[in-house]
């Protein structure tokens, strides 16, 4: 039961300091991830195949999701933009 390290483990999606910040770098710091995390780390994977994306990086990709109305196919391509 392994899970993947994406490098990123925060909301932060700007690359570098020549961009400005967004809303969601401000709302990184509203909301208290760590009780979200425990709660979400309970949910494993399975023991064969590629290791699994962390439950709370697949959670908040699903927040942006519904807060900015974006389909599964255009929330893949946002992230894969600023990744």
């Amino acid at each position: 039961m392994s899970r993947r390290r994406i490098g990123q483990e925060t909301l932060q999606l700007s690359c570098g300091p020549s961009r400005g910040r967004s809303s969601l770098d401000a709302l990184e710091g509203l909301i208290d991830w760590v009780p979200i995390a425990r709660d979400l780390d309970v949910i494993s994977c399975a023991a064969k195949g590629q290791p699994a994306w962390p439950p709370l990086a697949l959670f908040k990709a699903l927040l942006i999701a519904v807060w900015y109305d974006l389909s599964d196919i255009k929330l893949a391509e946002a992230l894969d933009d600023r990744a």
